[in-house]
């Protein structure tokens, strides 16, 4: 199931349909409420939409989530899918590379460097072009990921 939504999110990025993309975001938030992957992928329908200040919002949900997950340990069920949802949309038979640089790149002009660099680690494992090392990324290839300013 997870993995059927998320080729539908990525069929729907490549065919550039934004309201569809935001009908499954919303779909998998009915679900999963509060999941960083749907969460993601709404804020990019909302801007591609020309929804601005919508897709805002939803990146500072994105932001508050971030922190409140690196504080809080405990899992819980919708945690495990959120987990599984987080790891098949950034594996390279995802198809979703661009729609995370993308997502990278809105959230940067949002002004959330911090959350668009974690996008962009995103796309680079979406292309298979980062190894796991413990809890570290390491880019390969010379692909260098852009710097918080």
């Amino acid at each position: 199931m997870i993995t059927a939504l998320i080729d539908l999110m990525g069929a729907y990025y490549q065919a550039g349909n934004p309201g569809q993309m935001e009908v499954i975001a919303r779909t998998i938030l009915a679900t999963i409420p509060e999941d960083l992957v749907a969460l993601h992928f709404l804020g990019l329908a909302l801007y591609q939409m020309g929804r601005i200040e919508s897709a805002r919002e939803v990146f500072n949900r994105i932001c508050a989530r971030s922190t409140r997950d690196r504080r809080n340990k405990r899992a819980t069920t919708g945690e495990m899918a959120t987990t599984t949802l987080r790891r098949e949309a950034r594996t390279p038979a995802s198809g979703l590379s661009e729609a995370w640089q993308h997502i990278a790149q809105v959230m940067r002009s949002l002004g959330f460097r911090g959350a668009a660099s974690r996008a962009y680690q995103a796309s680079l494992a979406a292309k298979g072009l980062v190894l796991q090392m413990g809890t570290e990324t390491v880019p390969v290839f010379g692909q260098a990921q852009p710097r918080s300013r």
